[in-house]
């Protein structure tokens, strides 16, 4: 059995406690500022979702799909800071039920939901649904990124903002290059890592003209860093409670990132066109 086939022993689907344990209740990647902040992870990942709900230009009144909403985090930052309601969705029964556990608990229940579905299926909403749509890190734990976009832009209005942060490539891929995108995709994710050339076309074909484009790497590659030091720290636990080929593999795959500056970090913004 190769090292890929024992690093996806690791269920992200109903066991949260290895990422919640060694990074934050934020699925994703922090943000510093540049070489000297030292901010920790819980500022660092606030900012990262500071700067998605910055371009989503959401209101009070306005619906936010919130596409692979994890436990909910960035989504209730969103109804909080801007009156707006969400809808969230997600694979995981686990996630789902911690979401809508921790709206609850914001006294946002009225305001922000989530429910357990298949973005790469079918999305439970109508067309022209919601004003604004993001996905946070979670398409590329998704097998077809094509149908997954294709859904975003059926259920949004004409206009509407698609707001999401992604993992890519710059083709060719050889070396230890190649090698930390390999082991990154061990760990727990599903789908492929897209070369950049590739997204554009991604993007046309399900209906989303381009606005911005953002390559973040260089202020979001710390995170493996910290990763492997909150690995390191806790490792006892780690290994007995997940076994030592997940730990092994969450180890090797931080490590490779850390040297390769691979596989990169995008922030995009696209805008559903009206004459689908």
């Amino acid at each position: 059995m190769s090292a890929t086939d024992e690093q996806a022993k690791y269920d992200y689907k109903s066991d949260e406690s290895m990422r919640t344990d060694v990074w934050d209740e934020n699925l994703h990647v922090g943000y510093w500022d540049g070489p000297d902040d030292t901010s920790d992870q819980t500022v660092a990942t606030d900012r990262l979702t500071e700067l998605v709900l910055a371009r989503s230009g959401l209101g009070a009144g306005q619906h936010l799909l919130d596409v692979g909403c994890g436990l909910g985090k960035p989504a209730r930052r969103a109804a909080t800071e801007t009156g707006c309601s969400v809808s969230g969705v997600s694979d995981s029964d686990t996630q789902v039920e911690r979401a809508n556990e921790g709206a609850v608990a914001a006294g946002l229940a009225g305001r922000a939901s989530f429910q357990v579905a298949d973005a790469t299926q079918e999305l439970p909403f109508p067309d022209a649904h919601f004003n604004v749509a993001w996905a946070i890190e979670s398409l590329v734990h998704m097998t077809d990124r094509a149908r997954a976009l294709a859904q975003v832009a059926r259920t949004l209005k004409p206009g509407g903002l698609f707001v999401a942060t992604d993992f890519f490539t710059h083709p060719p891929l050889t070396g230890t290059r190649a090698d930390a995108v390999e082991a990154f995709r061990g760990v727990a994710l599903l789908g492929p890592i897209v070369s950049l050339d590739d997204y554009p076309a991604l993007l046309r074909t399900a209906g989303f003209e381009l606005r911005e484009f953002v390559d973040l790497t260089e202020h979001t590659h710390r995170t493996y860093a910290l990763l492997l030091q909150a690995l390191r720290d806790n490792e006892t636990d780690l290994r007995a409670q997940h076994g030592d080929a997940v730990f092994d593999g969450f180890v090797t795959a931080f490590a490779y990132c850390v040297e390769s500056l691979e596989p990169r970090y995008m922030l995009y913004v696209a805008r559903r066109v009206a004459d689908r």
